[in-house]
């Protein structure tokens, strides 16, 4: 009979890998781990914990750390791109029995979870040239030309994953229909939550990160995925959003540079199945979504914890690989379908759309997220 889970690979020491990997460790797993960036990868600026991230980062003992170096976000409010109020969200109430909502920044989270993964070894600069399946373990080529036998390699790599490419083939995620800009600036004057203001085939969300910072995500709906090149990316932003309420200018007005704002294509992928032979995708790199539902980080911490516990359980890889799907995919593809219906909403005529963010965005929103409220 195929022995126990022993020898793990985790390939990309982002949200998912990290998680993984100190779960692991706590069980006495110490799995090897590579990644394809020179040192930390940090993407985007600031981040969007809803309640079931914080609740999965609490059964790593890291929700008081996180809480307390972000900002509680009690509520979303939706507003028109002039600042007239659609609605209010209580997420606080939403979300109550499962934990808070925090707005935090990306460089903040990442350090939490480093210092929780101690004194693990992650290999940068490294990534996969080749994986082949041996009988019951998986060969993997490194690009320094060493290779290794595991029992388990995991695709944490994002949703450009590398490992997917290698598995899977040239599967690319899809684009959908959006870019968006992020930067990080003082928070502006009335904002104490997550603010929407919403304007046509454009949107500005501001998050209050803690220390006095907002977290701000612009986007635009485009046809056909467009470049901005950082020469004069700061000048075409405040022209973008020059018609938007005064908290918008505000924090437009605080940039200095272009190089202090990411843009990126919204894209989405969701591969199934996720697993061939002894080699597993979690996280953005088996189900990345547009950022509508703020639930990226939350699935792949609920990835991490799910896989690691199922590891746990003492069984060969080909029944972990099979107890974590069936674990995972419902979930995943509620979460898709609706992110999916909600970025159809937004492609809607303003007028047509602010009507549904006044009468029913509130039993919208308790829809969206009600199977998460349930305990993975």
């Amino acid at each position: 009979m195929p022995s126990q889970i022993k020898r793990v690979l985790i390939v990309g020491a982002g949200m998912a890998g990290l998680t993984l990997a100190i779960s692991l460790r706590r069980q006495g797993i110490t799995p090897d781990i590579v990644e394809r960036q020179a040192a930390w990868p940090v993407h985007g600026a600031g981040i969007y914990l809803l309640g079931n991230a914080m609740r999965a980062l609490g059964s790593l003992g890291l929700a008081e750390e996180v809480a307390r170096n972000g900002t509680p976000i009690l509520s979303q409010t939706i507003l028109t791109d002039r600042g007239r109020k659609l609605t209010v969200i209580d997420t606080a109430s939403v979300w109550a029995g499962c934990g808070p909502c925090i707005g935090i920044r990306r460089a903040d989270l990442q350090a939490a979870l480093v210092k929780a993964l101690g004194d693990s070894e992650v290999r940068f600069s490294t990534t996969i040239e080749a994986i082949s399946q041996n009988g019951q373990f998986a060969t993997v080529q490194f690009n320094d030309g060493a290779s290794r036998d595991y029992d388990l390699v995991v695709g944490a790599d994002g949703i450009r994953s590398s490992v997917r490419k290698l598995v899977f083939g040239n599967t690319q995620p899809r684009f959908c229909g959006q870019v968006g800009w992020r930067f990080i600036v003082k928070c502006p004057q009335g904002i104490s939550g997550w603010t929407l203001f919403a304007g046509s085939e454009q949107a500005f969300i501001i998050i209050p990160v803690g220390v006095g910072l907002a977290y701000c995500y612009s986007d635009l709906s485009v046809a056909h995925a467009i470049e901005d090149p950082i020469e004069g990316r700061l000048e075409r932003l405040r022209s973008r959003f020059k018609g938007f309420a005064g908290p918008v200018q505000e924090a437009l007005a605080q940039l200095t540079s272009s190089e202090q704002i990411h843009f990126g294509a919204i894209e989405d992928i969701l591969q199934e199945p996720w697993s061939i032979g002894n080699t597993l995708l979690i996280g953005d790199a088996a189900h990345g979504t547009s950022p509508n539902m703020a639930s990226g980080a939350a699935m792949a911490f609920e990835d991490a914890l799910v896989l690691s516990r199922t590891i746990g359980a003492g069984v060969n890889s080909a029944q972990v690989i099979s107890d974590y799907t069936e674990a995972r995919i419902g979930r995943i593809r509620w979460l898709h379908e609706q992110t999916h219906a909600r970025d159809r909403i937004r492609n809607l005529p303003t007028s047509v759309r602010n009507l549904m963010s006044r009468f029913l965005a509130k039993a919208v929103y308790r829809k969206n997220y009600l199977p998460f409220l349930t305990e993975i």
